[in-house]
């Protein structure tokens, strides 16, 4: 049993490579990410790919495997469907608004001035009294 990928090295493998655009290594990213987050939700509710189709309305076994491709190009009403069956979000199509708060704690060590001037040797003696802790939190941004 081999424990380490062996490095297999293709001309035409990297020709390949090559003439993909960014874009459409970012799409086909993209596609098998959606298949590996269907996978996952349906392993998450104990489905196998008979179930899907049911819940989905779907008869023909090989649109489970086109949709499993990584390749395959969802209509809207197709994932629609599937988030739905599976109580998933696939479509971020809601316009949501995330508020950031972000909370501060400190400490301030407060002696007055005049205080320090007249008792220098007591303010290093009560400067432990003179601490008061303030809390306080800001609205920075919506998202």
């Amino acid at each position: 049993m081999k424990t380490k990928a062996e490095e297999y090295n293709s001309s035409l493998i990297d020709e390949i490579f090559e003439s993909i655009s960014p874009k459409e290594e970012k799409r086909i990213k993209s596609k098998m990410l959606l298949a590996a987050k269907i996978e996952d939700a349906m392993k998450a509710k104990g489905w196998n790919k008979t179930k899907l189709l049911e819940a989905t309305g779907q008869k023909n076994p090989s649109v489970a495997t086109k949709w499993f491709s990584g390749t395959h190009n969802f209509t809207f009403d197709t994932l629609f469907d599937i988030q739905e069956a599976l109580e998933i979000n696939l479509l971020n199509i809601e316009e949501t608004t995330e508020e950031v708060v972000i909370k501060y704690n400190f400490v301030v060590q407060s002696v007055p001035t005049i205080y320090q001037e007249n008792n220098p040797s007591r303010v290093k003696a009560q400067s432990h009294s003179q601490i008061n802790s303030f809390n306080t939190s800001m609205k920075i941004a919506e998202a």
